[in-house]
This record gives structure tokens, sequence and C-alpha cells, in this order.
């Protein structure tokens, strides 16, 4: 296989598939036709609009939105149609960065179609010859991908903090990293997909962040959602992702390739490179 297969993978869908709600005139997410005629039937929150749904104009702050839009989801998922909420607060916008027109939990991301937003963290040792890649391995109970391998850190990103200080709330919660460490984690860059996935759609950005890593410190498993750190080659880690679709987590891949293309580990000479470098900064549907 080729490193192109994860981005390709990950930018699997097709917008017919899905219809736009949309709030004041700003298109915030997709939803599958099955859901949006089971929302039409709330008329307290949502009307119908050309193609799709639209927040009613009664809801007009969005406290008022996040609100309504709470017992909806309650009601969705005492049908069998969202999973049960897990307290994350995400915004809905129109566009990365833009103002927070509501929030909603985290669990109704990918079934509302919203942008959703979140950080991956590449924690490393060395240089040259004797880079080495911290690695960690999920926990065997998580729900989402148990057993997976992933990046040291990464999280979701709740409405309620910013990407930096909640870098700095994911490094001590996930691998016991203190925050004098974390705070010298450097911003690098973006990457973003758009995938359809068993609950609707999921348009993801991702903030990537470097951390150089002393050699004397071992990141441990600190609130149950790793089984494992382990410092790997970074020869490995390329060969790990190179070679198999599955054993890291599927976007956990894509950030590995970001890094290979920053640091000359994939280089020109690849027949992919156009393709790795675009692909990995793909339009998100709006």
């Amino acid at each position: 296989m080729r490193y192109l297969d994860h981005i390709q993978r990950c930018n699997l869908h097709d917008m017919s598939d899905y219809m736009p709600w949309e709030i004041n005139g700003r298109r915030v997410g997709f939803l599958r036709p099955a859901l949006a005629e089971r929302l039409a039937a709330f008329p307290n929150v949502f009307t119908s609009a050309a193609d799709g749904l639209t927040v009613v104009p009664k809801l007009d702050t969005p406290e008022r939105r996040t609100e309504a839009m709470a017992e909806v989801l309650t009601r969705l998922h005492q049908e069998g149609l969202c999973g049960a909420a897990r307290n994350e607060p995400y915004a809905v916008v129109e566009r990365v960065g833009g103002p927070h027109l509501m929030t909603v939990d985290r669990v109704a991301a990918s079934i509302l179609g919203i942008i959703s937003t979140g950080f991956h963290l590449n924690g490393t040792v060395g240089t040259g010859t004797d880079l080495a890649m911290w690695v960690a391995r999920r926990s065997l109970t998580k729900i989402t991908f148990p057993g997976q391998l992933d990046n040291i850190v990464a999280g979701g990103q709740p409405a309620t903090v910013s990407v930096a200080e909640n870098v700095i709330k994911e490094c001590q919660e996930e691998a016991d990293i203190p925050e004098t460490l974390a705070r010298e984690a450097r911003p690098v860059g973006l990457i973003s997909y758009t995938m359809a996935v068993e609950d609707g759609l999921r348009r993801h950005a991702m903030y990537v962040y470097d951390l150089d890593m002393p050699h004397d410190f071992t990141p441990r498993p600190f609130d149950g959602e790793v089984e494992e750190f382990r410092l790997r080659p970074i020869a490995e880690v390329a060969a790990i992702v190179r070679d198999s679709l599955d054993e890291f987590k599927f976007n956990c891949s894509l950030v590995i390739i970001d890094f290979l293309i920053r640091h000359g580990l994939i280089t020109p000479e690849d027949p992919d490179y156009f393709g790795l470098v675009t692909g990995l900064r793909g339009a998100i549907p709006r």
C-alpha cells in the first residue's frame, strides 16, 4: 500500500448523500435525509429551508439554540438515534475559526455533520538518524478504536477552552506530561479532511503540535485512555504507517505523514508527493 491510501480513505464521502442545515443563513452542518426528516418533526427548533433545514428565527441567541438542541439530542438518544452525552461542548460554526453560533455535545458532531476540531501532538526524542517518536497504544477497553496506535497525546477541542489550554490539559491527563514541558509544544500546522462515517459526516480539522521531549522523561498512562507508551525509531513508525491501514487510528496516520514530510523523510521524489501535501489539507465542504 501507499501513504496516500490513508489520505484517500479519510476523504471518502459523497455530498449528495447529505442535506445541509443552517443558522441565520449560515450553513453549519450536513444531515443524512432520514435524520433531517426526524429533526423536521421538532418545529420549535427546525423549519424547512430551500434544500434542507434551518434553525427557527426565534432561537436568536447561541444560548437559546444550545438549550433547544440539547433537548432534541436527549430525545434522539432515547430513540437510539444518538449516543449518550459525553459532556464535552463542541462549537457549531460556519467555518474553522468562525464565531460560535451554538454548542452541541461532542457525541452529535458527526450525526449533525458540523465542523469539529481537535489537536494531535507529536512527541519526539533526538534528531537525525537518532530521531524517535513516542507512540501510544489506545486502551483495550476504549469504545472507539481500542488497541490501535495513536499519537502521544490528542484530544477533541471543547468550545470552552483555547487550543493551547487544551494541549496542556490533555498532556497531563493522558500522558502525565507536566505543564512546564507541555508549554514547550509548538503549533506547526493544521490537517483537515471530510469523511463519511457510520453515523453521519465527519468534517474535521486537527491542529498539529510538535514537542521535543527530554531523553530522561517517560510518559505514563494517567487517565486510563492509553494502554502503554513506547518510544519507536522514526523509521519504524514510518514503516507501520506505510505498510498498514489499521495499525494506527485512521487520522493519526495523517499526522505522522505530515511530520514525515515536514522533516524531509518523505521527499519530492515520492511519486505521490503532490497528492500527499495537498491531500492533508482538504477543503471542508460548506
